[in-house]
């Protein structure tokens, strides 16, 4: 677990996006934020607003965490419950995790699982996400591209759901 940030000291504020929650009867969207520490220069995302009801943690979570918690879901090959993001967070909030969820979606590095509803995959290409930052840092426009691939997991078993928390 990392340590909290309050107040996002030492980070410069990159991007606020907007997104859709993950289920089709919440209302109003959320907005998460990319911040980037001015020491060693890492990622981090923090959820910003949201336009209707629901409280959540606006802490920082770094991108590299992001990128473990994956790493293990990917590894089972197992579509997955938001709440599997649950452990990322120090604050409690029940929204947190199908918050972080929804804006993972919105970033293409997780999806919908295609068959069943509030079940999310890892997509294939997710090590490749913090380089899509690239385009978005205003200094670094011209660098990189960013890509969003929509295959298929391989899970052997569609019907196994991972629903242990990271």
């Amino acid at each position: 677990m990392q340590p909290r940030i309050f107040d996002k000291m030492n980070q410069t504020l990159i991007k606020t996006w907007s997104c859709n929650k993950l289920s089709d009867r919440a209302k109003g969207q959320l907005k998460y934020q990319l911040w980037q520490d001015n020491d060693d220069q890492s990622f981090g995302i923090a959820l910003s607003e949201n336009e209707s009801s629901g409280g959540f943690s606006a802490e920082l979570i770094k991108v590299d965490q992001i990128i473990s918690a994956l790493e293990t879901l990917y590894q089972t090959a197992k579509p997955f419950h938001a709440v599997a993001l649950k452990g990322l967070f120090v604050g409690k909030s029940v929204n947190n995790a199908s918050f972080l969820g929804a804006a993972l979606v919105d970033q293409g590095v997780i999806r919908l699982h295609p068959h069943t509803t509030r079940l999310l995959e890892v997509n294939e290409d997710y090590l490749q996400w913090p380089q899509s930052f690239d385009e978005t840092h205003p200094s670094n426009q011209k660098r990189s591209t960013k890509t969003k691939n929509s295959q298929q997991s391989n899970a052997e078993d569609k019907n196994e759901v991972h629903q242990n928390p990271i």
